[in-house]
């Protein structure tokens, strides 16, 4: 019996150092392996229907028909901040299982002071997509191109409201206050304001406002194909490829240099291990790289842009340089 006890005891203290390790496996290579344990939760930092949880949708979506995680993946929203009550809720969860789509709007907000995080308290994981901006008006405005809005605002600025999805300081108001600008327009004669719940194309349509901030990705497509909206410019270089979206003009070809990109991908908390962001960076990568995905940029006019975190990351450190510059020009860097 004693022998039987003496074998018996190492076997015990092994199970017990196992069972306290991570739930990383170890591959062929040496090298850890990890996957969910649990159903995964991409978090958008917004209302439903906007581009933050449109994206999370869409990519939760693809994963789950292309069978790319054993485990279940399903969205929830947490509005608020432009952003920051969901990125709060995933740093105080601080569990991989709660992942987070993620865009521009991130940094634009963190840089105004929205949120008590910022992009280095969480984890890049992959971008997948490019949303570029808009400019929009309903279909009975006066306002048949980008430089008739511009002209009359600069004539007219008390009689005309601008909308946008985010707070001052988001992208939505930066990228037309720096389209403002150029036209000669002050910023003090700027009348901005802020729909956070709907993302401002409800109270463009009902006629509160006059001009919509936005971005292809964020329903305003949708509504200029009902013949609800006129979008008067995209902020692209080059009208977008698709035969869906070549026929909306951008602010280059009317004149104006300004160009504002909202790139689109997934974070994760911070203090992730590497093998868990090699698991979510590797299902992204392989979304990307899908037929199904293809039709999706081309059906919201997103242009692709996969970057790795480790890309993502450097790519995330000279965003946050170059809009710094931008946000303390236009006095909304917060102190």
């Amino acid at each position: 019996m004693k022998q039987r006890l003496k074998r018996l005891i190492p076997i015990a203290v092994l199970a017990l150092l196992i069972a306290g390790c991570s739930s990383d496996e170890v591959n062929e290579d040496g090298a850890s392996e990890w996957k969910p344990e649990k159903p995964v939760e991409m978090v958008a930092p917004a209302r439903a229907g906007g581009g933050w949880d449109t994206f999370a949708r869409v990519v939760s979506n693809a994963i789950m028909e292309q069978e790319l995680m054993e485990q279940n993946i399903g969205v929830i929203n947490k509005p608020g901040g432009t952003g920051a009550v969901g990125w709060a809720y995933i740093q105080n969860v601080n569990d991989p299982h709660h992942i987070f789509s993620t865009s521009t709007t991130m940094v634009f907000s963190m840089l105004a002071g929205n949120s008590d995080y910022n992009w280095d308290d969480m984890t890049p994981i992959a971008n997948l997509a490019a949303d570029y901006g808009i400019i929009a008006v309903r279909a009975d405005a006066p306002w048949d191109s980008l430089n008739e809005l511009l002209e009359d605002y600069k004539e007219n600025p008390d009689s005309i409201t601008v909308v946008g999805g985010n707070t001052p300081g988001g992208f939505d108001h930066v990228q037309f206050i720096s389209l403002a600008m150029e036209a000669g327009i002050p910023m003090e004669d700027i009348s901005y304001v802020t729909d956070q719940s709907s993302g401002g194309l409800p109270v463009l349509l009902n006629g509160t406002v006059d001009v919509l901030t936005s971005k292809l990705g964020s329903g305003a497509v949708e509504q200029h194909r009902a013949g609800n909206i006129k979008i008067l410019a995209v902020l692209s270089e080059e009208r977008l490829d698709s035969e869906q979206l070549a026929e909306f003009p951008t602010a280059v070809e009317q004149g104006y240099d300004t160009v504002f990109v909202n790139w689109r991908g997934v974070y994760g908390p911070g203090g992730m291990t590497d093998a868990q962001v090699a698991y979510y960076e590797g299902i992204m990568r392989d979304i990307s790289e899908s037929e199904q995905f293809e039709a999706i940029r081309k059906q919201f006019g997103w242009d692709e842009l996969f970057m790795g975190s480790e890309e993502y990351t450097e790519f995330i450190r000279q965003e946050v340089e170059t809009n710094s510059v931008i946000m303390e020009e236009l006095g909304l860097l917060a102190k």
